[in-house]
């Protein structure tokens, strides 16, 4: 669910919107001037999309070749682990 409400009104109820939008994960956007200023989502919600977007980066990259792996050897070799 989301709303949208001017920021003025968002001023006057902004707890009861911060408790919304971390509660009941809704999406509340903010205008000035009609016009979308921000929007208050879940922590949880903007970690998720972080993420999501974070690896959609990193597929792009390993499409176009541009990632390299790294030798399992060499990572243990560069952290000073020994062989077990």
């Amino acid at each position: 669910m989301s709303d949208t409400l001017p920021i003025t009104e968002a001023r006057a109820r902004f707890g009861s919107l911060v408790r919304r939008a971390s509660h009941a994960r809704e999406r509340i956007t903010i205008t000035d001037h009609g016009q979308p200023a921000a929007v208050l989502i879940n922590p949880q919600e903007l970690a998720d999309l972080e993420d999501a977007l974070a690896l959609a980066r990193y597929r792009a990259r390993q499409g176009s070749g541009e990632t390299a792996g790294v030798p399992h050897d060499e990572v243990r070799a560069r952290l000073g682990l020994e062989r077990g």
